[in-house]
């Protein structure tokens, strides 16, 4: 079955290790908005079209950064760049149907989601301290 997903995948993503998501799970992301709007949930490619990525894979760069540790996200608050963006850290619940997720990078905190477009993503997602 031909899944649609939020933003246009190459034809190997998401990767055949990836996990369907099935069952609830939390996950953090950094927001520039409070509530998060759907500005918040869009992937580099989207947000920087024409850059060369170093060490991602298309894959990942057309992706979701999240992280499943809410430490994670708030320690991202403490850089510079993102202080003065206004960033904070908004709470994801990812239910059955959310679409697909792999853990990426060097930190095993940090996952690359890649969501269902029929996934209603600012229904699933606050801002506040870790519950």
């Amino acid at each position: 079955m031909q899944q649609n997903f939020r933003e246009s995948l190459t034809e190997d993503c998401p990767p055949d290790d990836a996990d369907e998501i099935n069952e609830p799970r939390v996950v953090f992301r950094l927001a520039s908005h409070n509530p998060p709007t759907d500005d918040d949930f869009r992937s580099q490619r989207v947000e920087h079209p024409n850059r060369a990525f170093r060490n991602v894979s298309e894959c990942v760069a057309r992706g979701l950064s999240v992280h499943s540790d809410f430490r994670t996200s708030e320690n991202l608050l403490k850089l510079p760049h993102m202080r003065r963006r206004g960033m904070m850290v908004c709470q994801v619940v990812l239910d059955a149907g959310a679409g697909y997720i792999q853990q990426t990078g060097r930190d095993r905190h940090h996952h690359t989601w890649w969501p269902f477009a029929s996934y209603d993503i600012l229904d699933h997602c606050s801002v506040g301290e870790a519950q």
